[in-house]
């Protein structure tokens, strides 16, 4: 709604004398049009261009101008009773809100898109002609339609219902947004692509607004928490209306997930996106990094808070994704995070390391780490290297393991499948506008490719018992995923009924970038799987409490596997 505003002459301020407000309809000058009249029922003004005259309460006041709203609105649900008042500089101290004034300039419309901010802009005069009064307020509820969103434009509303916390990505900026009831699902992690992930796609615009908080407000909150004060100003900002709180939030935070530690017969297995594990040369420099840290106490920071994050996990394997690609030996990122595994449990841990020095030629990897006090490798790691993992799916490694008391084996494969960015402007890897983004026939294929070779390593190594991990790029119900489940895969952390489970949050939307996928053989070892939301829904850039959460953009994957076959009766 809101674009780049224009340079404007400054306006004329004049001040009147107070008096009761029983009278201030009648000192203040007569307007040429009414709010409502110069908003209209459409999308832009029908006086857009023109010169007018408005009175009204002044209702919030915002960096690039202030709010005003009728002091007579009409009967027609369907025309906004307020108008944005476009100033430069902000307005003086004598005008608060709750203030009656008139102001005479140009109608605008501000922004590129259809649904644009109707504005009165090019003030010449402003004047306060009646002290403060009570500010209107209208009741709204989402969800809110676009034709909803214009007739409560620039107005005083307070929502109803209850509003749950789905985006904080720009909360350190101040911004977030809300959901009705819940927090909103990525459409391709709770339905097929296509049509039907696009009409969920519409449903959750119209069932979320965005929202800024109170200025001065320095509010720390999460997804999934409930917003409880949400009284405001539908002003606009970007592309969209944006609810401007007037006191600083209120919100009820959710418990944080607490993990109970691994049974004594239960071997824990934890998939996690390190979110660009780079210690720079190994010795102190190499900093910035190409796609890590920036210095070396950025990546000390980022070091400590992975490695308590992990320790509140208590694997004893770990898949990673996202780690430099540097090798294995002293001053790698491998050993180092290899030795940051060792001081926070305060156990011994190995890498799987392959004959290669390297896995695949990306400037990042996947890994592989688990303790040696409890397993052996049955050989070395494993690539698969061949296309199409050469060019845009990472390598994949895997690693056959022998729970040393046990004897139970596991073959373990690590994936990082192409990312949705990047994407080409034609062929078949280009974005199809079916909710699944562009590259999805790259990620297709990595996953035609994957399933067999780890069927047959699982077969020949494992006793059948083969596990998939990573991130695979493709929330749950898209195509790479669903191609898994038809190779005979199956997803363990999927849940019943009309729930979903999410690794990551992206513009809002939750869904699943992270998975856990096992043979058939070793689903009757599965004791217990799930996503822990310790990272994906807290904001960035902010401190949190505890300091381990969010040490990642995305959440861990954890499976628990019984050491011991289960009884089954007859």
């Amino acid at each position: 709604m809101t674009g780049k505003f224009a340079t404007l002459a400054l306006a004329t301020l004049i001040l009147t004398g107070c008096g009761d407000s029983t009278d201030t309809l009648d000192r203040c000058p007569a307007p040429t049009h009414a709010i409502h009249e110069i908003q209209g029922s459409d999308w832009r003004s029908p006086l857009e261009g023109k010169f007018v005259a408005v009175n009204g309460v002044l209702t919030h006041i915002a960096d690039a101008g202030f709010y005003l709203e009728s002091l007579e609105p009409d009967a027609d649900p369907d025309t906004s009773e307020g108008l944005f008042i476009q100033s430069r500089r902000p307005p003086t101290a004598e005008l608060t809100p709750g203030t009656v004034v008139t102001v005479s300039g140009r109608v605008l419309e501000l922004g590129e898109t259809r649904d644009t901010q109707t504005a009165v802009g090019e003030i010449d005069r402003l004047q306060v002609c009646g002290p403060p009064r009570a500010r209107p307020e209208t009741p709204a509820s989402l969800p809110l339609g676009g034709r909803d969103r214009e007739a409560l434009e620039n107005m005083r509303v307070t929502l109803e219902g209850t509003s749950i916390v789905t985006d904080v990505y720009r909360l350190d900026e101040g911004r977030f947004r809300i959901a009705l009831d819940r927090p909103l699902a990525q459409p391709t992690e709770v339905t097929r692509p296509g049509d039907d992930a696009n009409r969920l796609e519409g449903h959750n615009w119209a069932h979320s607004l965005h929202v800024a908080l109170a200025a001065g407000d320095d509010a720390v909150f999460a997804v999934g928490d409930e917003l409880l004060s949400e009284s405001g100003v539908l002003g606009a900002a970007g592309r969209g209306p944006l609810l401007l709180l007037e006191t600083p939030a209120h919100v009820l935070h959710q418990p944080i997930p607490r993990l109970a530690a691994p049974g004594p017969d239960t071997l824990r297995v934890v998939s996690l996106n390190l979110e660009n594990y780079f210690n720079g040369d190994g010795d102190g420099s190499g900093f910035p990094t190409p796609r890590g840290a920036e210095t070396p106490a950025e990546f000390d920071r980022q070091r400590a808070r992975l490695a308590e994050s992990i320790a509140q996990l208590n694997p004893h394997v770990l898949a990673v994704q996202e780690i430099e690609n540097d090798g294995f030996d002293a001053g790698s990122a491998a050993e180092d995070f290899r030795a940051d595994l060792g001081g926070a449990t305060g156990y011994r841990w190995a890498v799987a390391r392959p004959r290669q020095d390297r896995v695949g030629t990306d400037e990042i990897a996947v890994g592989l780490f688990y303790r040696s006090d409890l397993f052996e490798p049955l050989g070395p790691a494993e690539l698969l290297d061949a296309a199409p993992f050469d060019l845009l799916n990472r390598t994949p490694l895997g690693q056959a393991l022998r729970h040393a008391d046990s004897g139970m084996p596991l073959f373990i494969a690590v994936n990082h499948f192409k990312s949705k960015g990047g994407c080409p402007e034609q062929g078949r890897d280009q974005d199809q506008d079916d909710g699944q983004g562009c590259w999805n026939p790259a990620r297709v294929a990595a996953a035609r490719s994957l399933a067999p070779w780890v069927q047959e390593r699982a077969d020949q190594l494992a006793d059948g018992f083969g596990l998939i991990l990573g991130d695979l790029n493709a929330y749950r119900m898209e195509d790479p995923v669903q191609q898994l489940l038809m190779d005979g895969f199956h997803d363990l952390t999927a849940v019943p009924g009309p729930g979903f489970t999410f690794s990551y949050v992206f513009r809002g939307e939750a869904g699943s970038l992270d998975h856990a996928l096992s043979t058939r053989d070793l689903v009757s070892r599965v004791a217990g799987a799930g996503i822990p939301n310790v990272n994906s829904i807290h904001p960035r850039r902010m401190a949190l409490e505890p300091d381990w959460l969010g040490a990642s953009d995305h959440d861990p994957v954890v499976v628990d596997l019984r050491l011991i076959q289960a009884s089954t009766s007859d």
